[in-house]
């Protein structure tokens, strides 16, 4: 928006000058006219009155008078042909003006797209799942708890007989049932935690830092309402030239930026959406 401003400016001093120098060609043609009529009536002013007077030659002032109506006529043709001059100086600055803002457009949804398609979608969760090694160890295992189990049993039946405790050995009783799984050890990944986009609103471009700090505070006096707690940041240009952009943010969403502009009264052109926030102005 400064640079447009810029641009406004210096094509309104150019059409100033211009104006003023064919203003001043025009002024010294007339002077030069009036000094071609003024020695005339000078001479005939000192002439004494006792003098006869000549006659003047009617045909020699009404040529005198023609070349001075072709002098006008010709001051004013080069005057309308500067107006045209103007008018198209003004109509190519107003189609470069159009032009920029279009391409700035075009930039910042580009810039949208390569942003969205660089970001990752989140991955899977990973789970782990036992390994097979793992259940076999585990069931060999409990295969070995009960042999040892039925081992002790038949010990203490044996060591009972030998006592006489009981008139006849007691058989020992056989459990049956499933052998127990192995416990699943389920463990999960790091969280992945996706961070949520932030949006802001380009206001427009300048080429020096100075001149968006400028068009920030003419922002911020007009619409001081609409941008409330906005930041002021900026772009710098690609490879070190070219212009700086004005951005404004962070907002949450691209209808936030949407409304926002809508709020501020600006066109599309103007102030429009966008993720690039650049560095704090």
């Amino acid at each position: 928006m400064s640079a447009q401003a810029g641009q406004h400016v210096h094509s309104g001093r150019y059409m100033r000058v211009y104006l003023l120098t064919w203003g001043l060609l025009a002024a010294g043609g007339l002077t030069y006219l009036a000094s071609l009529a003024l020695p005339l009536d000078i001479g005939l002013a000192r002439q004494p009155q006792e003098v006869a007077q000549p006659a003047v030659d009617p045909a020699q002032g009404i040529e005198l008078a023609n070349k001075a109506l072709a002098q006008i006529d010709t001051v004013e043709q080069t005057v309308n042909e500067i107006a045209k001059d103007v008018d198209r100086i003004k109509e190519t600055v107003d189609q470069h003006d159009q032009h920029e803002k279009e391409a700035q457009s075009r930039l910042a949804a580009l810039e949208e797209r390569v942003t969205n398609l660089s970001t990752p979608p989140p991955g899977p969760v990973a789970t782990a799942v036992p390994s097979a090694k793992q259940k076999a160890a585990d069931k060999a295992k409990a295969a070995a708890d009960k042999q040892r189990e039925a081992a002790a049993r038949m010990v203490s039946v044996m060591e009972q007989g030998k006592a006489g405790a009981a008139p006849a050995a007691a058989q020992p009783k056989l459990e049956t049932g499933s052998i127990p799984g192995a416990a699943s050890n389920i463990s999960f990944g790091e969280p992945q935690v996706t961070p949520a986009q932030s949006y802001g609103v380009q206001l427009g471009a300048g080429p020096s830092l100075d001149a968006l700090r400028m068009s920030w505070l003419a922002l911020r006096d007009q619409h001081g309402n609409a941008l409330g707690a906005l930041q002021p940041r900026y772009v710098a240009p690609r490879g070190g030239t070219g212009v700086y952009r004005l951005v404004a943010g962070p907002l949450a969403s691209k209808a936030e930026a949407d409304k926002l502009c809508a709020a501020m009264g600006l066109t599309h052109n103007d102030c429009f959406a966008t993720t690039t926030l650049g560095k704090p102005l």
